[in-house]
C-alpha cells in the first residue's frame, strides 16, 4: 500500500489530503483514490497486523547473545555511576569491594563495573546495594542521621 500526502493551499488553508494507492497484490481493492478516515484506519490496522505476524517469524540472534547483554548492562551501569555518583561515593563502593582506589573517576568506575558484572561477585554486589540503601534511609531519619558518617 502506498500513501501519498498532499498539502493544499486553497480552501481550507493548510488542509491535508491523503491518497491511498492499493497494492496490486492485495486482495483489498479500494474503489476510490480518496479514502475516508475509517477506511484509512482499517487499512492501517490490516497492514500492521500483517507485518506483525510476518515479523513474529524473524529471529534476532545478535540480541540473544549473553555477551551483548553483559556489554549493554555494563555500559548502563557505567553511565549511571558517571552521572549520579561523586568520586567520594565511588571510593566508598570500591572500598567495600576491597578494590584499590585510583585517582581518576573513570578508572574507579571501570574497576567497579568489572567487579559487579562478574557473576562470582553477585552476592557481594547484592549485599553492598542493600546495605548502602539502608544507609541512605538512616541519613533521612532526624535522629539517626547524626550517627551515619558516610
Amino acid at each position: 500500500m502506498i500513501v501519498f500526502m498532499q498539502c493544499a493551499m486553497e480552501n481550507p488553508p493548510n488542509s491535508v489530503e491523503l491518497y491511498i494507492t492499493p497494492d496490486p497484490d492485495s486482495p483489498m481493492q479500494l474503489e476510490s483514490s480518496m479514502s475516508t478516515y475509517d477506511s484509512m484506519m482499517q487499512s492501517l490496522h490490516d497492514e500492521l497486523n500483517h507485518n506483525a505476524s510476518a515479523d513474529a517469524d524473524i529471529d534476532f540472534p545478535e540480541f540473544e547473545a549473553l555477551d551483548f547483554f553483559k556489554m549493554d548492562c555494563a555500559t548502563a551501569v557505567s553511565f549511571d555511576y558517571e552521572m549520579n555518583y561523586t568520586i567520594k561515593q565511588l571510593k566508598h563502593i570500591a572500598g567495600y569491594y576491597g578494590l584499590k582506589c585510583k585517582h581518576r573517576k573513570v578508572d574507579i568506575i571501570q574497576d567497579i563495573v568489572l567487579f559487579e558484572t562478574d557473576a562470582v561477585n553477585g552476592d557481594a554486589v547484592a549485599r553492598r546495594k542493600r546495605l548502602f540503601r539502608y544507609m541512605d534511609i538512616l541519613k533521612t531519619d532526624d535522629y539517626l542521621k547524626a550517627y551515619v558518617m558516610i
